[in-house]
């Protein structure tokens, strides 16, 4: 395999790495928006428990709907946030394996 073959799969490694990262982050932010989802389910059913709310029906469901559907996109974001970073590490570990045959040596300086 020739040395430019080797420097494109690196690139593209990389370009992979970053991609999974953006991914990751978009995530993490998803599971922030299913915690506050939750959370507000919660507060609204904590409220329809104390009256704060009188008995209304819409408030129940919401709620309930709110925290169920809070809590299934955060099982989602986790799953898929644990098989991206699988992916990203398997990427870096194949980099790192590309990069070893280079057979790179280290310059000393004058």
């Amino acid at each position: 395999m020739g040395m430019m073959d080797l420097h494109k799969q690196i690139a593209d490694l990389e370009a992979e790495i970053e991609a999974l990262s953006e991914a990751a982050t978009q995530c993490r932010k998803s599971m922030i928006v299913a915690k506050v989802a939750v959370g507000a389910g919660i507060l609204l059913l904590v409220g329809l428990l104390f009256g704060l709310f009188g008995s209304a029906p819409i408030v129940l469901v919401i709620g309930i709907a709110s925290t169920l559907a809070g809590a299934g996109f955060y099982g989602s974001g986790r799953s898929t946030l644990e098989q991206i970073s699988a992916n990203a590490r398997a990427c870096e570990d194949r980099r790192d394996r590309i990069i070893d045959e280079l057979n790179l040596q280290t310059v000393q300086g004058p």
